[in-house]
């Protein structure tokens, strides 16, 4: 799976990427009409997948309480058309974990020292990500760890 090499935490970054967001959205609207004008027939489900996507990437990129949302949409079946619900639920399983140069540089940020002065072994790769942090496997005088690094922002 791809990993991330940044996140935006600062709020005028993590605004900017859900204006972002929103300008994507406005094209697929723009471009939905304009194929409604050729075929009055069509139907929403080819805009509803193509802003599902848009809003599912723009969440996932920032991370945190923005992807609890799309977990939490997912849940709700009846709320959003199935496109929606489709792409959200990728947010209970499959989520990009930070790049390994990335959990380095936040762990120095928070910790004031990088993973592998902190224990005797450290695994760059995470085991599993979620929303608002990841897991990797770590030992510390023999024994075997679990170190969740909460995603900054």
């Amino acid at each position: 799976m791809k990993t991330l090499d940044k996140i935006p935490t600062g709020k005028i970054e993590r605004a900017g990427k859900l204006v972002k967001t929103g300008v994507k959205i406005g094209g697929n609207y723009v471009k939905y009409y304009g194929k409604k004008l050729v075929n009055p027939d069509l139907s929403k489900e080819e805009l509803n997948e193509d802003n599902a996507e848009d809003i599912y990437d723009g969440l996932k990129s920032l991370k945190g309480s923005a992807l609890k949302v799309a977990q939490m949409l997912s849940m709700e079946k009846n709320l959003l058309p199935s496109a929606y619900v489709e792409k959200f639920s990728l947010s209970q399983f499959s989520v990009p974990p930070l790049s390994a140069p990335l959990v380095r540089k936040t762990f120095k940020k928070y910790l004031g020292k990088y993973p592998e002065d902190v224990f005797d072994t450290f695994e760059r790769d995470s085991i599993n990500a979620a929303s608002i942090g990841q897991v990797h496997k770590a030992t510390k005088d023999g024994k075997e760890l679990a170190v969740k690094i909460q995603y900054p922002g």
